[in-house]
């Protein structure tokens, strides 16, 4: 963590924070329903553009055309051992719409679906019946299954909660195709549910699933705001998503609302680093299109200038009781002080903050910046799962009709944009970036042992790298711990052997693709192809296969180690 901070400043900037602003944006979109490429959601842009512009930050209204997946409308008829129709349903973006006449045949239960009861299941033309939120990877095993359709039963016993089945990140390319889902998707409530697993008990049954979905291209708006810094080209992105399930007004009106009030305390007064505020369209029905398709615009840039990403959504919430956070190892120290600083609700642990899985992002989240090598964060405050938490501890309103203005709590707002001007005040006017690198290389030297522990193997020569790095990087942080200012040789020395080891280091952790490509929305872990190789365990054919990968990610993590070694040394050097 860094000592060099001005807190003066740091809480002046703070305090700054104005409820009423923020209560009058959130104000400005009520009653709106921003679904992705509507009327709404242009309104919506535009009033953010103008806002911007109004409180002195560069501002534009970017299009583009993005691939996106409307849920029209669902139905259930169950035909055998009795008739009953449930047409309270709905189905998921991106799900296949079905023939008029829908498709039919016999209802399997599964409880869970995984490889393995999928596997044990013969569920080629069947219509499988489970319970739980869809989501990508259940969908691509009972798809490759051949299965009919799928039911869903809600988890909620009040609400259906409208959601996205596809793997590919953003607006395919050429070789995504395979990728997208042709599975129809319904969802049922808790009484309907229960009521089909009653029969499934009892004996066989047989449904007809009728799906219809709207997925096509889309001119869709991207209002992205700027605010330069006074000594350095190195900015911040700060993003949130303008679309929204319905009205979604804690998802996500007032993240923009905090968005927007960041924008005008730092247009007032502009840190030596910059911002950029990226208000996405297509989360909630393009796989985060937005966010990718500005970050392949961006690329270049955001690889030589970008710091970091930090995600702004879900705020706001009525009842939200703790402070939810991830970072990547490098912020991990930095980000936990800001949120002690600036929050006055306690921080929730371990398996109490239930959301989103653990402390480190995960593919979700517009997490489109990974490649380009910028560190991220994300946090903001919210409730346990479960009952008023809902599914994901959003609120049980969550992805449902019912977000609406009544479901905001300004004070808890105020709080997180108090945390957000904290964080940004830190990365974009500390005199040196609080990125502490040789977490980084901590965490990595982990996840390697994890593996090890797993799989048996070792690794021998990464760690031998690795030990050159943590040499190399104390040698430097000895250096930038020293700074006292933005703008001199030295700070801007330090601040470009930080990207440098953030577009190394970054990467190598968290993908598996090109860093011009994004990785599938679906589960992951760092070291994820390394990870994967390493762990396969079948035929002799299967395992040499998964040698060869093995190698490769092996020389393409030592590769990346060694740059960054070779980066701290120079910097060394030339200090």
């Amino acid at each position: 963590m860094i000592e060099p901070v001005d807190r003066e400043t740091e809480a002046q900037r703070r305090d700054r924070v104005d409820p009423e602003a923020l209560e009058r944006h959130v104000d400005a979109f009520d009653g709106t329903e921003r679904i992705s490429g509507t009327d709404d959601e242009w309104e919506a842009a535009e009033y953010v553009v103008e806002t911007l512009r109004e409180y002195g930050c560069e501002a534009e209204l970017h299009e583009f055309e993005g691939y996106i997946s409307l849920p029209e409308d669902a139905r259930v008829d169950v035909t055998a051992p009795t008739r009953k129709t449930f047409d309270e349903a709905i189905t998921a973006s991106f799900g296949a719409s079905t023939p008029p006449s829908g498709v039919s045949g016999k209802v399997v239960r599964l409880d869970d679906v995984t490889e393995e009861t999928v596997a044990d299941a013969d569920l080629d033309g069947k219509i499988v019946f489970t319970t739980g939120l869809p989501t990508p990877e259940p969908i691509a095993l009972l798809d490759d299954a051949g299965a009919a359709a799928v039911i869903y039963q809600s988890v909620n016993p009040e609400q259906l909660h409208e959601m996205i089945v596809t793997p590919v990140w953003g607006t395919p390319g050429l070789d995504d195709d395979a990728e997208l889902p042709s599975l129809p998707v319904a969802q049922i409530g808790d009484d309907a549910g229960d009521w089909l697993l009653a029969r499934c008990e009892a004996g066989p049954v047989e449904a007809t699933v009728t799906t219809e979905v709207t997925t096509e291209l889309t001119t869709l708006p991207c209002p992205v705001g700027r605010v330069d810094g006074t000594e350095s080209d190195r900015y911040l992105v700060v993003g949130n998503h303008v679309d929204s399930w319905y009205e979604g007004i804690t998802d996500n009106a007032t993240a923009m609302a905090a968005t927007l009030e960041l924008a005008r305390i730092a247009a007032d007064d502009p840190p030596a680093r910059g911002l950029v505020f990226g208000f996405w369209p297509a989360h909630s029905t393009g796989r985060y299109a937005g966010s990718a398709w500005w970050a392949d615009r961006e690329w270049l840039d955001l690889r030589e200038n970008g710091v970091a990403y930090y995600h702004l959504d879900l705020n706001g919430l009525r009842g939200a009781d703790g402070l939810w956070h991830q970072e990547m190892a490098e912020l991990g120290d930095e980000h936990l002080d800001v949120l002690e600083t600036a929050g006055d609700l306690p921080l929730l642990e371990g398996g109490e903050a239930g959301f989103l899985g653990d402390d480190r992002p995960a593919r979700n989240s517009d997490q489109s910046f990974w490649g380009a090598g910028l560190s991220s964060l994300l946090s903001g405050a919210r409730m346990e799962p479960g009952g008023e938490g809902g599914p994901v501890g959003g609120g049980w309103w969550w992805h449902t009709p019912e977000d609406t203005r009544d479901k905001v709590d300004v004070g808890v707002l105020a709080e997180e944009t108090r945390i957000a001007i904290t964080l940004a005040s830190r990365l974009c006017a500390s005199p040196s970036l609080p990125h502490d690198y040789r977490a980084t290389a901590a965490d990595i030297r982990e996840q390697l042992a994890e593996i090890e522990a797993e799989t048996g193997r070792s690794f021998d020569g990464v760690h031998e790298d690795l030990d050159a790095l943590e040499a190399a990087l104390e040698a430097a942080y000895e250096r930038i711990e020293r700074l006292d200012a933005v703008g001199s040789d030295a700070a801007a020395a330090a601040e470009d052997l930080q990207v440098t080891l953030g577009n190394e280091l970054i990467p190598a952790l968290y993908t598996s693709v090109r860093d011009y490509d994004q990785e599938p929305a679906l589960p992951h872990e760092p070291l994820p192809e390394l990870r994967r190789a390493a762990g396969v365990d079948g035929t002799r054919r299967r395992e040499r296969f998964a040698e060869t990968t093995l190698t490769r990610e092996v020389t393409r993590l030592r590769h990346r180690i060694r740059n960054a070694t070779e980066a701290a040394e120079a910097f060394v050097a030339g200090a």
